[in-house]
């Protein structure tokens, strides 16, 4: 993508039903709109952003940029009970070596947001998403109305996705998370997570996903956050495994496995 491309990007987020009119007309929108499929990269990643504008993190005098995906809440979204948690997770993070990062997977909604690609697959009756990022997948199943019974339903980092098409918007809802996960801004969440997305084209290379979150237990009010993702037809999913040479893990002091980064006093 290229500078001039913001722009239209721009005009597309302000007037989209007049945008796709225009690109259906111009050909630019997809010619089957209920297919997906390829290899997606969030736009809105610092990286991305600064390979737009031509320019580089370590160059002298580069003043980073804004990313154009607006900051999710903090801690005042959260229940009590659930900023209690957020402080106990906090604090116990300050305890750890600066660098210090554990290998878990970061579940839904991270994953969606994470400076990876993802490619997307369409089979009979569902949609699959597979990520770089420590080959996590996603499944979103168009062949069933309602979510798996609560006695077969393992909670899990992604959760159990099903979707339906409204018009050329492919409308997903899911349910059955785990709480080992954080959402954005490392929030914890309860077992009740549930996580209804929105793709629509903006234009034949390009999505957008409009995410809300609702937590009757974590959450005092809806998170609402909207992330822009365009098709990279050059690019091809890697091998990605956290735990290849992570010298990032805590020993049980704290400290990173590769080497000290602040040093314990005896």
């Amino acid at each position: 993508m290229n500078t001039l491309r913001l722009i239209p990007l721009l005009l597309t987020l302000a007037s989209p039903l007049a945008a796709l009119a225009q690109d259906a007309e111009q050909g630019t929108y997809p010619a089957d709109p209920h297919d997906m499929s390829g290899v997606w990269m969030n736009d809105n990643t610092l990286d991305e952003t600064l390979r737009r504008l031509g320019l580089k993190r370590l160059a002298p005098g580069v003043t980073l940029p804004p990313t154009g995906l607006a900051p999710p809440p903090g801690p005042e979204v959260l229940t009590p009970e659930y900023k209690a948690i957020f402080e106990r997770r906090r604090a116990a993070q300050a305890q750890l070596a600066e660098g210090v990062e554990s290998c878990e997977w970061v579940g839904m909604p991270n994953v969606m947001t994470y400076p990876y690609p993802f490619e997307i697959l369409h089979t009979e009756g569902r949609v699959t998403l597979i990520f770089e990022v420590d080959s996590q997948v996603r499944r979103i199943f168009l062949d069933r109305a309602e979510h798996l019974p609560f006695d077969e339903l393992d909670p899990t980092y992604n959760g159990d996705s099903i979707g339906h098409w409204e018009g050329d918007t492919l409308v997903v809802d899911t349910t059955g998370f785990h709480a080992h996960t954080e959402l954005w801004n490392g929030l914890p969440h309860s077992e009740q997570l549930h996580i209804v997305e929105r793709f629509n084209w903006l234009d034949a290379d390009t999505i957008r996903v409009d995410f809300v979150l609702n937590d009757p237990l974590a959450l005092t009010r809806p998170i609402e956050r909207t992330v822009v993702y365009s098709r990279r037809s050059d690019w091809r999913i890697r091998e990605y495994s956290c735990l290849e040479n992570n010298r990032d893990s805590p020993d049980e002091a704290g400290q990173r496995v590769g080497g000290l980064v602040n040093q314990v006093p005896e």
